[in-house]
């Protein structure tokens, strides 16, 4: 409301040809906390632990994290990708909790942060969990290291399916050039 209050002052005082972009905004919709955290209007928490400088994971590009998940009030890991590799979603698109959509959206690649999720903003009442790992209404806290970005159609579906370039992906492909296409061009020598 003090961004929408501070733009209609401005546009009183400032010539038709300039324009007032988000960034004058942005330092009315995060404040910094007593503890350093970085606060956001929706509430998320959060700390640059370290500060990547490659490309950001702005809303519709794939981003590539390593992560751990733990429940504030006990402490204990939830999930983890440590020894299982990385993993991927598109920024923005929903497929993740809105503490990550928000939260990854301003990181860097190479960059590393810790996000203080509310329950609104991660899994609510109900929780999450075949087993009930995430009891409803808890507050989650996550370390989310931003590997890499990327963009383009290709990357975004890829990432909706789950694919990767991987030695996984790679088997596949493998066993499809194998198995599956000699059969179907039986006149094609280099497949037999």
């Amino acid at each position: 409301m003090r961004c929408l209050a501070l733009l209609a002052t401005a546009s009183a005082f400032i010539t038709p040809t300039t324009h007032v972009t988000k960034s004058l905004c942005r330092a009315e919709l995060e404040t910094t906390d007593d503890d350093g955290w970085t606060v956001t209007l929706s509430g998320l928490k959060y700390q640059d632990l370290v500060e990547g400088s490659g490309a950001t994971a702005s809303s519709g590009k794939v981003a590539v994290v390593q992560y751990e998940g733990k429940l504030v009030e006990s402490g204990r890991v939830f999930d983890s990708t440590k020894g299982k590799g990385s993993f991927k979603f598109v920024v923005g698109e929903g497929s993740v909790i809105p503490a990550w959509d928000e939260g990854v959206s301003t990181m860097r690649e190479g960059g590393t942060r810790r996000l203080y999720c509310p329950s609104r903003l991660a899994y609510g009442p109900a929780g999450a969990g075949a087993n009930g790992e995430i009891p409803g209404n808890a507050d989650l806290l996550f370390d989310v290291e931003l590997e890499s970005v990327s963009e383009g159609v290709v990357a975004v579906q890829m990432a909706k399916l789950g694919l990767g370039l991987n030695l996984r992906t790679g088997i596949a492909f493998l066993l499809l050039l194998t198995f599956i296409l000699p059969p179907l061009f039986p006149d094609v020598a280099w497949l037999h």
